[in-house]
């Protein structure tokens, strides 16, 4: 199947439930078909399947979904698993593997890709996306053998370089390759970041990452991720405070006051060694104009009528004061004299 647009099967009608199947029924001979679907997104809702079994004596097919925007499996309930599945049931043939590709794929409500078979080694579960969301139950699982007959659990690779993978741990969500009798399967995952999910010896009722044997040799899982230092994107405060200095200016108490201030988030001002940050705050010096202070304010008055002050006058006489100082006046003296003191007077007896 190929189409540009969304592929949306959903839902079950008269205990039949939607989806594509590919089956090789008991007593026949021969391999199963291949189950491919190319779209823009592809969702699989409310019980819907895609399925590719063998019950005869043959290998069932392969499942592969490529999807241009998203993959979404969401089951109809807790009690019943829904997705993607690859089985076999005959003694003579294997699994198939199942092969998703999007950018995001979503197992939600028991959504589930499963590769399973009852004997021989089991299917592989090939992922490629950026973002793989697994919630409430969700399950990614390749199964071998059981107690009648032994095989090797098949492998799982999850690769999302650039992205995460993502589940909630109280949820059970789980990504297991295991076997019954014989080896584990393999799990390889390559992602930036994993979270609510990680690797346990066995299952257990949070969110887990195995590959065991119930009676054979346990499986191996690897898990790669980037090495990421967050002491290396630390940045070390200058050991020596910054010496800010201000430039003394003239009194002016009547029109204008120098401040220096510095706000914001960046506290005090860079090292200029430093490497620039988003976070640095720019401190710009402000000149101020006395004149324009000064006329600014003149103008704002509360008397009206202003009095017009006396205008001054030169200077053309002096004398001196009480306490022998000159004194500067706007009018010459009628007579010249030395001190304004009174002259001491002498009385005979």
């Amino acid at each position: 199947m190929k189409v540009s647009g969304a592929v949306d099967i959903a839902g079950e009608k008269n205990s039949f439930r939607s989806g594509i199947f590919s089956e090789v029924e008991t007593g026949t001979v021969g391999n199963g078909g291949n189950i491919t679907i190319d779209s823009g997104s592809f969702s699989l809702r409310d019980g819907a399947q895609l399925t590719a079994e063998t019950y005869g004596r043959g290998n069932a097919g392969t499942i592969k979904v490529n999807a241009a925007a998203k993959v979404t499996i969401s089951g109809k309930s807790s009690n019943f698993n829904r997705g993607l599945f690859v089985n076999s049931q005959s003694t003579t043939g294997t699994a198939g593997d199942i092969i998703v590709t999007s950018p995001r794929v979503t197992l939600d409500n028991s959504g589930t890709l499963k590769a399973e078979s009852a004997s021989g080694k089991g299917g592989d579960i090939n992922l490629q996306t950026d973002l793989l969301l697994l919630r409430r139950g969700a399950q990614i699982s390749t199964t071998a053998g059981n107690q009648q007959n032994g095989g090797n659990g098949g492998n799982i690779t999850i690769n999302t370089p650039s992205g995460f993978i993502l589940a909630v741990p109280n949820e059970n969500s789980d990504i297991t390759a295991n076997a019954y009798t014989g080896t584990g399967g393999r799990v390889d995952i390559n992602a930036f970041g994993i979270y609510g999910i990680q690797p346990r010896q066995n299952q257990t009722a949070l969110s887990d990452i195995t590959a065991s044997s119930e009676f054979g040799v346990d499986g191996t899982v690897q898990l790669n991720t980037p090495d990421i230092d967050l002491n290396s994107d630390l940045i070390n405060l200058p050991s020596v405070p910054v010496d800010t200095k201000l430039a003394q200016g003239c009194n002016s108490p009547n029109y204008a006051q120098s401040s220096f201030i510095i706000t914001g988030r960046g506290g005090l001002p860079p090292n200029p060694k430093d490497i620039l940050t988003p976070d640095a705050v720019q401190v710009d010096w402000v000149t101020l104009n006395p004149e324009i202070e000064k006329n600014s304010r003149t103008n704002i008055s509360t008397n009206p009528n202003p009095t017009t002050p006396a205008p001054i006058v030169e200077a053309t006489g002096w004398v001196f004061g009480p306490k022998g100082e000159v004194i500067f006046t706007a009018q010459a003296p009628t007579q010249h004299q030395n001190s304004w003191q009174t002259p001491s007077k002498c009385h005979e007896k």
